[in-house]
């Protein structure tokens, strides 16, 4: 009987262990979810009971801030390229500090790169952009590094919560080789992306419209190089 006893009770804590490690999971899980799907700012719920609390994930009511997003970057628009060498203005490009805490400070120049693997560069004879939005008298010049797949931004004052950075009339060039990717912003200007913008740029080759011994298929990619010259802006419709 002493047996069954004992057994019962190392049963009874198993059981509280098992419930105790499935409540914490679940949180670990639910502050996932909301560094993914809460936006600006991250939540989860507090496990408030102890071990063997069944009660406790309905106690979970108390919400905890647990990250925040800093700042986000968002193109107007998706870009498609088609390999070549000209320029091609860029979609106007907004930069967004956080929502509570500001963290684009002044003396510190906000950093927009082309990653690795878009074979493109900025065009580094577009000095003089357009700046609107609530920063736009918070920042100074411009100019490209690493081998102009690499603009620099000139911070002049410290951004306030929310402030916002529309940058237009820059250029991209140099589309080299076809891909997909998207923008990288590094606010601290450390080497290492802060945020990735949510619209893709796109480099495309040229097509061929019939197949092998197809006599056509060159003089309509010649027609389509002179209706597109190279380098120029592609869109889809």
């Amino acid at each position: 009987m002493r047996i069954a006893r004992d057994g019962a009770r190392c049963g009874r804590r198993l059981e509280n262990t098992m419930n105790t490690i499935m409540h914490k999971l679940a949180a670990v899980a639910m502050a996932v979810a909301g560094l993914t799907l809460g936006g600006p700012t991250g939540w989860a719920a507090i496990y408030t009971g102890g071990e063997g609390a069944y009660y406790a994930m309905y106690a979970m009511t108390n919400d905890v801030n647990v990250a925040t997003v800093l700042v986000s970057i968002s193109s107007d628009a998706d870009q498609g390229f088609v390999r070549g060498y000209a320029a091609a203005a860029i979609s106007p490009i907004t930069i967004t500090d956080a929502t509570n805490t500001p963290v684009i400070s002044n003396g510190v120049p906000i950093a927009v790169s082309i990653p690795e693997d878009l074979v493109m560069t900025w065009d580094e004879t577009c000095l003089t952009p357009t700046l609107s939005g609530s920063a736009a008298g918070k920042v100074g010049l411009i100019s490209y590094t690493n081998l102009n797949k690499r603009l620099l931004i000139e911070v002049t004052t410290n951004f306030d919560a929310g402030d916002t950075l529309v940058v237009s009339n820059l250029a991209f060039e140099n589309y080299l080789d076809v891909g997909s990717s998207h923008l990288e912003l590094d606010y601290d200007n450390d080497g290492v992306p802060d945020a990735q913008d949510d619209k893709t740029i796109t480099i495309t080759g040229w097509y061929s419209y019939g197949g092998f011994g197809a006599n056509c298929a060159v003089g309509q990619m010649l027609r389509d190089k002179y209706l597109n010259p190279l380098g120029t802006l592609w869109l889809s419709y």
